[in-house]
């Protein structure tokens, strides 16, 4: 599997390359969130949707590997990939179009995330991989009954999500991803599961990434952003290991629980807890240079794959 990884690698690498010259050639650039932080608004022009290649190129190496070992996961992995990467296109697609930042909206988005995730349980619960409504906190296992097709569709959806919301900085949810994708990858062959989806995950993120780094010559979009939570959130759900795959995850979740609470104190009080959500933005607010938020955050999210795989080995 090393030598597809090697020519992963330098596939994405090149083809990011003329991707980005592309993309900026035919339009498909970013448009920046009113709503945003002024900060930002250089950012705009800047090619987007990478995440359509990285999704491609993982999908195709990750496929062409099935040829030569079973991949557990991989019919989960493929569905989520296709149908919250879909989600994505749409509206990377409608707000190419219509050269603004608003896409699908808010409520279209969600009802297109939740009937995605239903399908996606059912498809995985008819298919055998998923066969009991057991989840695992550590060592604890809890057996949800009634409630797991709910929780399902829950995490899945709040996981696409908080990858989407965590794309805000350049080399933010790209690098996150990439740490996450890695500490997945080590807790599956560590707890013995045959799969590589992770690794070439991570071949495909590298090549991005070398592009996404401040200052980002193309950003993911949508397409990229929605089917990473998706794919990180069907693997904890078929494994069954939440917390510790949650935590191989640290970062998006803390992002999204960032504007969950922004959100609830506002209504609640009325006073926000934070200059901005999600808490990149606050951070930028109170003065710190985007390099550093997002170095800082990555840090954060190698802790918690730190953490995960300390638990898993002991």
């Amino acid at each position: 599997m090393l030598w597809m990884l090697l020519i992963e690698i330098f596939t994405s690498l090149k083809l990011f390359s003329y991707m980005v010259k592309y993309f900026k050639k035919i339009g498909i650039v970013q448009y920046v969130r009113e709503e945003g932080p002024q900060l930002h608004n250089y950012k705009e022009g800047t090619p987007t949707a990478g995440g359509i290649v990285f999704m491609i190129i993982f999908l195709f190496f990750y496929i062409l590997s099935s040829l030569f070992v079973k991949n557990r996961y991989i019919m989960g992995i493929i569905l989520s990939s296709l149908l919250f990467g879909t989600i994505g296109f749409i509206d990377d697609f409608l707000s190419v179009r219509s050269k603004h930042s608003k896409g699908l909206s808010a409520v279209s988005k969600l009802i297109m995330q939740l009937i995605s995730s239903i399908v996606i349980y059912i498809v995985l619960l008819l298919s055998g991989i998923i066969q009991s409504h057991m989840i695992t906190l550590f060592n604890i296992q809890l057996n949800l009954s009634w409630f797991y097709p709910v929780f399902f569709v829950l995490y899945l959806t709040l996981f696409s999500n908080a990858t989407n919301i965590t794309d805000g900085l350049d080399g933010l949810s790209g690098g996150c991803a990439l740490i996450s994708a890695a500490g997945i990858q080590v807790f599956l062959w560590l707890t013995g599961i045959n799969d590589y989806s992770m690794m070439f995950l991570s071949g495909a993120l590298l090549g991005f990434l070398w592009f996404n780094i401040k200052p980002a010559s193309i950003f993911m979009g949508d397409t990229g952003a929605l089917a990473l939570g998706a794919i990180f959130g069907v693997i904890a759900l078929m494994n069954g290991n939440i917390l510790t795959l949650s935590l191989l995850s640290l970062m998006f979740f803390i992002e999204i629980f960032s504007v969950i609470l922004q959100v609830s104190s506002f209504k609640v009080t009325g006073k926000r807890l934070f200059k901005m959500s999600p808490i990149h933005h606050h951070f930028e607010l109170k003065g710190w240079d985007e390099t550093t938020v997002v170095v800082r955050f990555w840090i954060v999210n190698i802790i918690g794959v730190i953490i995960s795989l300390v638990f898993v080995i002991i």
